[in-house]
């Protein structure tokens, strides 16, 4: 006898959420079959028996079949397909008596005629729905469903519901638009949909971690809510298959417990990964047949999803894997540590180094777990896939540093890149201590190449001086050849540091420039990053400020793509990129590149050239636009990062800018006693830095200036002094200070030779900013100027008149000019350009006047674009003439 209640949809219990969307699909849908494949609890029955309803409001004849695992349903099969139609209302040549009965003796084949001819002799559209397919599929049954799916009218449609996928033409079917197929992704619910079906209980729960563990299964959905129900808010959704045992009931029962033992051992065993694939399958189980297993898996639609199109990587579904791993975890740690072990062990040696180091730290043997970080290079992770691959380091008891040195050195390197500079100094001493370098560079060459690389850049975040060896070693270790490239790329990044710190700016750049070449084609982003940094400072030292700007944009965009926008290394690049911006004059991009990147570099790996730049761009601005507290809020910021770090050297130099800002703004006996308190630089601080003392004398200088006390024979004694380190930047302010000199004499043909001379020279390497230093100093060297004009070119003439408007005491007087106009500096190149703009000129036009490549015409504009804040040629002529540059 059949069962009645397998030829209507079952009865729900619980308030259902109407799939409007779903429904309307498969409704409208004039395709002969309809597949719904997706694992347990997807709500296949559910959406179903909506359509169900929906088909019978439109006068469809609908018939319904659910299956079930009864023994003797797959000769009853034919039965029940027959007795559906035969309640939808289909003429069928057996009685309503056989039919109950089962129809016994009746062949497949004579069952398949008959269904066709009953499709064919129905008058209206006919829908058969067989839910659960995957219960009772077999060859048989396939063949019969090939059968009639060919032969059945246009009018008549088949609709499968089933976890996996029915081994029936669907390819050939797919060829002819004749097949609907719904999987996993089409029928889980979104999130509003999720948010609607949970209701009120979602505001118990971080909503987006919900979605994120469900990712829209309805049955996980529903099990969910029901656990909410009475309960208050819940902080978090660790466990969630633990918690709640009606979900960990489910799913052992709809999803692991009709599997096969093998199978159930796969799952065990291979839910330790986060992904899967055939290779690593192999690797943790240690057999064979992984990628059957996983295809399998697959198409029987067991809560594993593909995650590329070519099929390499899997996963499992977040609540599924949870459940396994808590039932593996129940069985023995030593079996939990191998399988750890197993896929730590291939991750490491595929290079998906992020992976090997989450299972690692999963082993409770320590020694096995830094054996596997100590292969994977230790520290030298960081170089491939930046700084938080060695975060779990920190909590790691590597008390035996001999053993595993690259650990060793991995938490000593986080602990300095994390400004803990104390903590990483005593921990990189005891490996040195434990591992002499004159005794490991004999054994292993690396290693100790790997020590030095470490204690270098300690030295650099500690503001102290390389030793001389270094330089010896790096020189030898560049000519040994058993060097894997990577160390190469290593060694050339070193010597480009050490060159530096010595001063030696033409091999920091060979060295840097090569370092930089290789990491690109060994795929080291953190020192390419760091080899374009350095270079940048290499020529902001000597005064090439657009040189040091590409090399720092090259530097953020680098950093951007590999570690992302709140890295510490896309900190450093802003900090720097926007000190050589200030310097262009350039104030308010400046200012706004460093809002985000100042707090990130004082928390981690700022070092005493990122930090000055970092605070001269952001205090130098502020005393521009006029807020002076403001600027002495961010000295007093850094004064408290020199203190915590360490770093004397810092605090000098931020008290000597808070002296020249003093200075400008005309607070000179402030700025006196500052000075007298800060005193020439220490022996240590100018072996780090031979400028620093040209530094504090331009300070003394330009205070006894503003005291009225010229004296000629104190400057040339400075630039005598400042020849050994003279760079453009330098020879911009001593030029300055020559013709504020000369002005206090009343030489006021020699004063505007020499700041015609510096106003060329800060326009040829951007750093107009440097003039603008000179504050209370500017308005009586300008005065002088204005009475020797026929020394300056046209456009110079016009900067000399812009500079005396917006000085201090023009702009506390009654100026016409705009607030706004301050911030602006135009160089004298770009004033000629302005006004060939407002002439009608056209590039080439300009290019051929100016005597300049019709490239640099283009740059021009579109810096007088920035500036001025426009995008047009009519809206530059009409600014630059209400800021009268034109």
């Amino acid at each position: 006898m059949l069962i009645r209640t397998k030829l209507a949809p079952p009865n729900r219990s619980i308030d259902l959420l109407s799939r409007d969307a779903l429904i309307d699909r498969i409704i409208v849908s004039q395709r002969q079959l309809t597949v719904l494949s997706a694992p347990a609890g997807y709500g296949k029955t559910t959406l179903l028996s909506q359509c169900h309803a929906r088909w019978r409001q439109e006068d469809v004849a609908v018939a319904w079949y659910s299956v079930d695992d009864g023994k003797f349903e797959a000769d009853q099969f034919f039965a029940y397909l027959m007795a559906a139609l035969h309640r939808a209302g289909l003429p069928l040549p057996y009685s309503s008596e056989a039919i109950d009965a089962g129809l016994p003796g009746l062949a497949a084949e004579a069952a398949a005629r008959a269904m066709v001819l009953a499709l064919e002799a129905s008058e209206e559209p006919v829908r058969l729905i067989i839910d659960d397919y995957h219960r009772i599929a077999s060859p048989a049954t396939n063949r019969f469903l090939d059968y009639v799916i060919e032969r059945m009218p246009a009018h008549a449609a088949i609709v499968l519901a089933l976890r996996g996928l029915p081994e029936i033409a669907l390819s050939h079917l797919r060829v002819r638009g004749q097949l609907l197929q719904l999987d996993q992704a089409d029928i889980r619910f979104s999130d509003s949909e999720a948010r609607a079906f949970v209701g009120a209980e979602c505001a118990k729960v971080d909503w987006g971690e919900l979605i994120d563990r469900t990712e829209g299964w309805p049955a996980a959905l529903q099990l969910l809510r029901l656990w909410l129900a009475g309960r208050g808010n819940i902080e978090n959704l660790d466990h969630l298959t633990r918690r709640s045992i009606d979900l960990a009931d489910y799913l052992a029962e709809q999803v692991f417990s009709g599997l096969s033992a093998d199978a159930q051992q796969f799952l065990l065993e291979t839910s330790i990964a986060e992904r899967i694939s055939k290779r690593l399958g192999d690797a943790i189980t240690q057999r064979g047949d992984s990628a059957a297993m996983l295809e399998q898996m697959r198409r029987q639609n067991l809560l594993i999803a593909p995650l590329d199109d070519e099929g390499t990587w899997y996963r499992f579904h977040p609540l599924l894997r949870e459940f396994l791993y808590d039932l593996l975890a129940q069985g023995s740690r030593e079996r939990l540590d191998a399988l750890h072990l197993r896929a730590a062990s291939w991750l490491a040696g595929e290079g998906l180094l992020p992976e090997a180091l989450t299972h690692s730290a999963l082993i409770s043997d320590r020694a096995a777990s830094l054996g596997i970080i100590e292969a994977a290079g230790g520290w030298r992770i960081a170089m491939r896939g930046g700084l938080t691959l060695l975060r779990h380091l920190d909590e790691i008891d590597t008390s035996d540093v001999a053993e595993f040195p690259r650990v060793a050195l991995g938490q000593a390197y986080y602990a300095a890149q994390t400004g803990r500079l104390v903590e990483a100094r005593i921990r990189l001493d005891m490996l040195i201590a434990a591992c002499p370098l004159a005794e490991v560079e004999q054994r292993d060459p690396g290693l100790a190449c790997e020590i030095l690389c470490n204690d270098l850049v300690l030295r650099i975040y500690e503001d102290r001086a390389f030793p001389a060896e270094a330089a010896v070693i790096l020189d030898r270790q560049l000519t040994n050849d058993v060097h894997d490239p990577s160390m190469r790329v290593l060694l050339h990044h070193l010597s480009s540091l050490a060159s530096f710190d010595r001063g030696d700016d033409l091999w920091c750049r060979v060295h840097g420039e090569k370092a930089g070449r290789l990491a690109q084609l060994h795929q080291l982003p953190l020192v390419e990053v760091y080899s374009y940094q350095y270079l940048g400072l290499s020529h902001l030292r000597t005064g090439r400020r657009r040189e040091a700007e590409l090399c720092f944009r090259r530097s953020l965009e680098l950093a951007t793509r590999q570690f992302g926008e709140g890295s510490p290394q896309v900190a450093v690049a802003l900090a720097l990129l926007a000190y050589t911006l200030y310097l262009s004059g350039n104030l308010s991009t400046a200012t706004d590149l460093l809002e985000a990147a100042l707090p990130v570099i004082e928390a981690t790996e700022g070092w005493h050239e990122v930090f000055v730049a970092a605070y001269a761009a952001q205090a130098w601005p502020a005393l521009r636009t006029g807020d002076q507290s403001r600027a002495e809020q961010i000295l007093d910021r850094g004064r408290l990062t020199a203190e915590r770090r360490n770093l004397p050297r810092l605090r000098y130099q931020l008290d000597l800018m808070r002296a020249r800002m003093l200075l400008s703004v005309g607070q000179v006996s402030a700025a006196m006693l500052l000075l007298d308190t800060l005193g020439e630089p220490s022996p240590l601080m100018v072996a780090r830095d031979p400028r620093l003392p040209c530094d504090y004398r331009i300070a003394i200088t330009a205070c006894a200036l503003q005291q009225g006390h010229a004296d000629p024979a104190a400057l040339g004694e400075l630039r005598a002094q400042a020849g050994a380190t003279a760079s453009t930047a330098l020879a911009i302010e001593l030029d300055m200070l020559s013709a504020t000199t000369a002005a206090a004499q009343g030489r006021t043909t020699d004063a505007a030779r020499a700041f015609r001379a510096a106003l060329e020279a800060a326009e040829r390497e951007g750093l107009i900013g440097l003039v603008s230093q000179f504050g209370a100093l500017l308005p009586p060297l300008l005065q002088a100027c204005e009475a020797a004009l026929h020394v300056f070119e046209p456009a110079q003439r016009s900067v000399v008149a812009r500079l005396r408007q917006n000085s201090p005491s023009a702009r506390r007087g009654a100026t016409v000019v705009p607030p706004a106009a301050s911030d602006i500096i135009v160089t004298p190149r770009e004033v000629d350009v302005l006004r060939a703009l407002a002439d009608g000129l056209s590039s080439k036009e300009m290019a051929r006047t100016l005597g300049i490549a019709e490239s640099t015409i283009k740059t021009h504009r579109i810096n007088i674009y920035r500036k001025l804040d426009v995008a047009t040629r009519s809206r530059a002529i009409a600014a630059a003439r209400t800021l009268r540059l034109i």
